[in-house]
């Protein structure tokens, strides 16, 4: 059984973006655990790979493609998360159960902490086997849209929100600085307030596109450019920064 997990950040999707202990990691470990994307989104899968072999000179390694399910569509979401989840963690099990290496990676897009679950998935995990989880933590999209736009996040006295698209909904009295990760809503189109969003998809890939302005007058400029994107290749990565116009 494996005995230790090393939950990796690998930043938004090129090598340079690792940081020296995953580096470091990537090079020594055994056995490394990846989400299998179908379809269009194999490429989440092939550019995990192509990152480990970049850096592995020998093949004393394996690799396992684990066939996580596609997360339902539900109306109740909480619930649909927390059942996909579980669904992870069984197969998990599975996994750690019968193999004999006593370590292995998992290798998470961005930062474990953003936008991703596989933490709390692994530690739910842990109530029922008993193996060690340490995380690595990674460079994150929303630091490469600051430096691609060459601005910064925070303001004198001032708060950053990060919210998800469903919850942006919620609260379209915007006072403070907010990013917003992954919306399909296209929340930022029922916005009126006089906001500049900084916009950026598929960061720190071949494929990385930015599109900055006033919100009123470069929304519709994003919408039509994302949903071509997104048909192209069958799936987008994204995320936007408004900032408040200071008076």
């Amino acid at each position: 059984m494996i005995k230790k997990i090393y939950l990796i950040g690998i930043g938004p999707g090129h090598p340079r973006y690792l940081t020296l202990e995953a580096v470091e990691l990537i090079k020594k470990l055994p056995l490394f655990l990846l989400p299998l994307k179908q379809g269009k989104k194999k490429e989440l899968t092939e550019k995990r790979k192509e990152i480990i072999f970049g850096l592995r000179e020998d093949k004393n390694f394996r690799i396992i493609e684990i066939p996580f399910p596609e997360r339902k569509k539900a109306s109740d979401y909480k619930n649909a998360v927390s059942k996909w989840r579980n669904k992870k963690v069984e197969i998990l099990e599975k996994v750690l159960l019968r193999e004999k290496d006593r370590e292995a990676g998992f290798l998470v897009w961005g930062d474990p902490s953003l936008y991703d679950g596989h933490i709390e998935i692994f530690k739910e995990l842990r109530k029922k086997l008993a193996f060690e989880l340490e995380v690595i933590p990674g460079i994150s999209a929303f630091q490469v849209l600051s430096a691609r736009h060459r601005i910064s996040l925070t303001s004198i006295a001032g708060s950053l929100i990060f919210t998800t698209p469903r919850k942006l909904k919620t609260m379209l009295n915007l006072q403070e600085n907010t990013l917003v990760f992954l919306d399909n809503y296209e929340t930022y189109s029922r916005l009126e307030e006089d906001f500049q969003i900084y916009w950026g998809a598929y960061l720190g890939t071949e494929k990385e596109v930015l599109i900055s302005g006033k919100l009123y007058e470069v929304k519709e400029k994003i919408q039509k450019l994302r949903r071509e994107l997104r048909k192209k290749y069958g799936w987008i990565m994204e995320l936007y920064f408004l900032k408040i116009q200071e008076k």
